[in-house]
C-alpha cells in the first residue's frame, strides 16, 4: 500500500513538472518526465490491485491522483520568494 502511495505521488510530480506552467523548477523536466510520470502511474496501478481489489484499487488510484493534481499547484507557494 504504501509502495501505492509512493509511486501515485512520484508520478503526479512529475507529470506537474513537465508542465510549462509549473512553479517548483525553473524549466519544465522535458518529454523524459513525462514518460517516467505516466509509468510511476501505471506501476502505482498494478501495485494497488495487488493490495486491494481491482475495484478498490481503480478508485483509490483516481482519488489520490486527484488530490495530487489538487495540491501539486499550492505547494509552490510554500516554497516562498526567491
Amino acid at each position: 500500500m504504501i509502495l501505492f502511495l509512493l509511486l501515485d505521488i512520484a508520478g503526479c510530480c512529475l507529470l506537474y513538472l513537465s508542465h510549462r506552467h509549473q512553479g517548483w523548477l525553473a524549466q519544465p523536466v522535458g518529454p523524459l518526465g513525462v514518460a517516467a510520470g505516466a509509468l510511476a502511474l501505471l506501476l502505482a496501478l498494478a501495485a494497488a490491485c495487488i493490495a486491494l481489489s481491482p475495484l478498490a484499487a481503480v478508485f483509490a488510484w483516481i482519488v489520490v491522483s486527484m488530490l495530487a493534481f489538487s495540491l501539486l499547484p499550492f505547494a509552490s507557494l510554500l516554497k516562498g520568494k526567491p
